[in-house]
């Protein structure tokens, strides 16, 4: 995770806000109160959840009467890769593999992951042995 992505870390109540905001696509606070389970938080609490998201960058605001109406600017996919970058840079040394060995050593998987995993890693083989110089000018960014 770069340091623009770190400042962009998520408390739990943003990541739940930005999920909600991510499965709908965009939402004024009541909208998001209406999808929260009872008991709702406070009109203010959300609101102030939003307002620091438009802060940090990963929402957009835009002024719908006396409200405005929330928007993802960072997509789920875009911040699931920089909160795991920092994972694998923070608790694995950096290491992918031992991120994933984790995973696999730790928890219960499905034989049907297992076997989608090592398609997926067969295929990233195939590609580096494809276009070794990828990784190459990957490193030099």
């Amino acid at each position: 995770m770069n340091l623009d992505t770190k400042h962009r870390s998520l408390t739990k109540a943003e990541l739940h806000m930005m999920n909600l905001l991510w499965d709908k696509g965009n939402a004024t606070v009541n909208e998001l109160m209406e999808m929260l389970p009872e008991p709702h938080p406070a009109y203010t609490t959300v609101l102030t959840v939003m307002r620091v998201l438009v802060k940090k960058g990963i929402v957009a605001a835009k002024p719908n009467g006396k409200q405005h109406v929330y928007s993802p600017i960072m997509t789920r996919e875009e911040y699931t890769k920089g909160f795991m970058e920092e994972t694998r840079n923070t608790l694995f040394k950096g290491s992918w593999s031992s991120l994933v060995s984790f995973f696999a050593k730790y928890e219960r998987l499905p034989t049907e992951e297992i076997q989608e995993l090592i398609a997926i890693l067969k295929k990233s083989m195939q590609r580096e042995e494809e276009n070794p110089s990828d990784k190459e000018a990957e490193n030099n960014y």
